[in-house]
């Protein structure tokens, strides 16, 4: 018998996605074995997938750098002193770059080598391996801990966050970062344009986190939150006419608009304006992404 079960959310060719009543978050049934999720993210990921990744993640650098340095200005205020720390699913190294530049002490884990020969051209260790499969037990514990489009692609979240709790030092901190799936804008969007759940692509993404269930399951685990916010609600763009669900174009350019709108914010000194904003979003739960900062409960 399935031991997960739960209201049936929709119908996605051969998948269903169910609110589970044992996971207590949408994900889809049945789930991908562990091997075959091994050999999507070593064979198929970066090379059919998303092949252009790297390569566009590189050109946008001075975006992403800015991006990193929000989160790690609230590890700083945060005074996290334990320096050591650790991205899961560090993809080509870009996050533990920043990381390192800044002065933190960096790891990488990461399942496809592709990605991690990348990271490893620019000095960023990396553990070519998923992260719940990882001995940790002879590892100095972390100061912070990074994950950014990870449970999402998993297997077992709560594995993932039940080991991040125990590799992380007293009072160190977790950032989460998620998509925003079944958000109000995201749903008004799909009635307007009249549209199938675009969102739902359940060989890449197997589990659908609003800011809701992601903060219960960080709760389950654990975690205390200390922050919340999102990112650039992208639907306003849909509701403003611009469909770039089936057209990549559009889509490009909506995404570089995005990010010239909080370039421009950030050359005005206009972070905390910026932060403001995103973290209202997180409130009323819109936003694209999720991202939750959390502390390791005493």
């Amino acid at each position: 018998m399935n031991s997960h079960q739960g209201k049936i959310v929709l119908n996605k060719g051969k998948f269903e996605l169910i609110d589970c009543k044992k996971c207590k978050f949408i994900h889809i049934v049945p789930l991908p074995t562990e091997a075959e999720l091994l050999k999507f993210y070593q064979k198929e990921f970066y090379q059919k997938i998303k092949p252009a990744y790297l390569k566009q993640d590189e050109e946008e650098r001075n975006y992403w750098n800015m991006t990193y340095d929000e989160k790690l200005s609230v590890l700083k205020k945060n005074n996290i002193k334990n320096k050591k720390i650790l991205d899961i699913g560090s993809g080509g190294g870009f996050f533990l770059r920043r990381a390192k530049e800044m002065g933190w002490d960096v790891l990488g884990v990461e399942p496809s080598l592709t990605a991690a020969k990348y990271a490893e051209k620019y000095k960023i260790p990396t553990i070519v391996d998923f992260f719940e499969k990882i001995d940790f037990t002879k590892k100095k514990k972390f100061g912070a801990i990074h994950m950014n489009a990870v449970l999402e692609h998993s297997r077992s979240p709560n594995k993932i966050l039940k080991i991040s709790h125990d590799i992380l030092e007293k009072n160190g901190m977790l950032i989460v970062e998620v998509p925003n799936e079944f958000n109000p804008l995201q749903l008004i969007s799909q009635k307007s344009l009249k549209k199938d759940e675009w969102w739902v692509v359940p060989k890449e993404h197997l589990n659908y986190f609003n800011f809701n269930s992601l903060s219960k399951l960080l709760k389950r685990n654990g975690f205390e939150i200390t922050l919340k916010q999102a990112t650039f609600p992208l639907e306003i763009f849909l509701l403003m006419g611009f469909d770039y669900v089936n057209n990549s174009k559009i889509g490009l350019k909506k995404h570089q608009e995005r990010m010239k709108f909080e370039q421009n914010l950030n050359k005005q000194n206009a972070q905390k304006l910026k932060q403001k904003i995103y973290q209202k979003f997180a409130e009323i739960g819109i936003g694209r992404r999720a991202i939750i900062y959390v502390k390791k409960e005493k």
